[in-house]
């Protein structure tokens, strides 16, 4: 992590060494810095780039002389992004896993389309690689101490990760707003390849931005998720006092040593209408509470070295002297919210991977995996205590996951599980069951994402089972605060439902807020496929489909798993495992 707080102008002087600047005087002098940069970056990456750095739209002579020699750099053109990704997949045909499917045909395809990627293109083709992809990342532990703030840090050497915040804030007339602001990012290469390709930490990735706004009684504003890569020095991070940029958007600590007090800034523009409209924040979010370490001691879970280290901090308090919310250029001063923060990361997470281990992958291949996809649900009461709950997808309910029926589906009941917080910021494991009782249907497109009129989650009733969770709060309805739905996409592709509810009780009386999450209720193959420049035709829908585990896979892998001796070394390596 030696060169995680690397900066824009770190990676001006390492293009200067390269001679990639010099020319640039000579180059102008024949032509328009427009027209060179325009040249290098497609539409859609110059779209991304203008709306990180909150422009309507891109314009070169806004772009600072050393980003935009970054822009012009070789790394970040669309031959290098072809040729890294080329190279990652002849690794994974010249070096396949056993106990894995046999994903030959898939990279040689991919390989076609390879030759030369925009950033975009890149990331939707690395969303769609196998479960040996997983291989060369960094590992997890089968155990941490988590030490704050230090792990707060975006971890830039693991394969995926992300910083998320929701919540609810009012105004002193009490309109309501629901906020979401996650930065995602996703390290396209192992660090090995990354290091032979000259890439630091930061150049290996790719970062997005979610950003939406819910005004209770209205309607949801989304902005498009923006994609940038790390090549063109849009992303930096520092750390003390803590400092996470993606272009003009930040999360920054307001003093030294501690995440909290943390400013929030994000812009984007919502153009799902005709009209568009613009959304900004400046919020700055207090701690009331000590951090929530989700699953196993925040392992959730850590099996054969793949998995995500999670953790949550609920009941941020909002600083009314210095939160404000922009629509349209309008000002609105926020005078009280709530907010929720997790941190989640690992490998074998996006696109999911394989365990390390070869007894673990033999194991894994005994039965096929359950479908990919959750509901998650912050609950926030008025009485300051707090569930985070969430419940995975299973095959007993895959008749609610891709339904595009002409008619809402009946009621969906499943487990959850999560935990409890009390007034003191004391946590417990809780379990409970949710049954969405409404849905509503996808119908919005967003430019080059495509409404996939699938049903989502829309009103869910909780009750939980374990009594020290008060009597009053056990059982809660979650209802939307604006009719219109609140979906969003992935830039990898994935459609996805998120945004604020009230928390009901039995009676109907409101007893709080909180968000509900919904993932993996659309099937993305077209979309995926559309983002990553590839056809969307009937066989490349199959080529990317998740696998099926052979008869003859299924055999060998208990075959092998037979012989004592791997018996043995199972029982050994899924004793390590935490957080299942």
């Amino acid at each position: 992590m030696n060169d995680q707080g690397i900066t824009r102008r770190d990676l001006l002087q390492k293009a200067g060494a390269l001679s990639l600047l010099a020319l640039a005087p000579q180059f102008l002098g024949a032509c328009t810095l427009g027209d060179f940069s325009q040249a290098m970056l497609d539409a859609e990456t110059a779209e991304n780039i203008a709306s990180v750095l909150w422009m309507d739209k891109y314009d070169p002579a806004k772009i600072p002389p050393d980003l935009a020699g970054l822009l012009r750099s070789k790394t970040n053109s669309p031959k290098a992004f072809g040729a890294r990704m080329t190279a990652h997949l002849d690794e994974m045909l010249a070096n396949p896993e056993n106990f894995t499917p046999d994903y030959t045909e898939r990279y040689n395809a991919f390989k076609a389309y390879a030759a030369q990627l925009s950033p975009h293109q890149a990331y939707a083709m690395t969303a769609m690689l196998g479960l040996d992809s997983s291989r060369g990342y960094q590992e997890l532990p089968s155990a941490i101490t988590f030490s704050f703030p230090e792990d707060d840090r975006p971890w830039f050497d693991i394969q995926c990760g992300w910083h998320f915040y929701v919540g609810s804030a009012f105004t002193a007339s009490g309109d309501e707003y629901g906020i979401q602001l996650m930065f995602w990012q996703v390290a396209l290469l192992p660090d090995r390849m990354a290091k032979e390709a000259g890439l630091t930490t930061i150049e290996n990735q790719m970062a997005e931005i979610h950003f939406a706004v819910s005004r209770a009684g209205d309607r949801h504003y989304r902005a498009k998720p923006i994609v940038v890569a790390g090549t063109t020095g849009l992303i930096s991070f520092a750390s003390d006092p803590y400092d996470y940029v993606i272009g003009k958007n930040f999360m920054r600590s307001r003093q030294p040593g501690s995440l909290f007090p943390l400013q929030l800034r994000a812009w984007g523009k919502d153009n799902i209408q005709a009209d568009p409209v613009e959304i900004e924040i400046d919020l700055t979010l207090n701690q009331t509470k000590g951090y929530i370490l989700n699953g196993d001691a925040g392992l959730a879970p850590s099996c054969g070295g793949i998995g995500t280290l999670y953790y949550s901090v609920p009941n941020l308090q909002l600083d009314p002297a210095n939160s404000v919310l922009r629509m349209n250029g309008q000002e609105i001063r926020l005078t009280s919210g709530k907010f929720w923060y997790d941190h989640q990361w690992g490998p074998g997470f996006i696109p999911a991977g394989n365990p390390r281990s070869e007894v673990l992958r033999a194991a894994n291949r005994l039965a096929d995996a359950d479908p990919v996809g959750w509901d998650w649900l912050p609950v926030q009461f008025d009485d300051n205590t707090e569930l985070g709950l969430s419940a995975l997808h299973t095959h007993e309910n895959a008749q609610f996951y891709h339904n595009t029926a002409p008619e809402a589906p009946g009621t969906m009941t499943t487990a959850c599980s999560g935990s409890y917080v009390d007034e003191a910021g004391t946590y417990v494991p809780v379990t409970g069951t949710i049954q969405v009782t409404d849905w509503i249907r996808s119908t919005i497109s967003h430019g080059q994402y495509v409404a996939t009129n699938t049903w989502y989650p829309n009103r869910v009733e909780v009750t939980m089972d374990t009594p020290v969770i008060p009597e009053s709060r056990r059982v809660f309805s979650m209802v939307p605060i604006v009719d219109t739905g609140q979906l969003g996409f992935f830039a990898h592709g994935s459609e996805y439902s998120e945004g604020a509810v009230y928390i009901e009780d039995r009676n109907g009386t409101r007893i709080g807020r909180g968000f509900l999450e919904s993932p993996g209720y659309a099937d993305e193959a077209n979309q995926i496929l559309l983002l990553a420049g590839m056809p969307q035709t009937a066989e490349m829908r199959a080529l990317i489909a998740p696998p099926t585990f052979t008869p003859e896979l299924k055999a060998s892998a208990a075959v092998f798993l037979a012989k004592p001796e791997n018996q043995a070394l199972f029982l050994e390596e899924y004793g390590k495992c935490r957080g299942l």
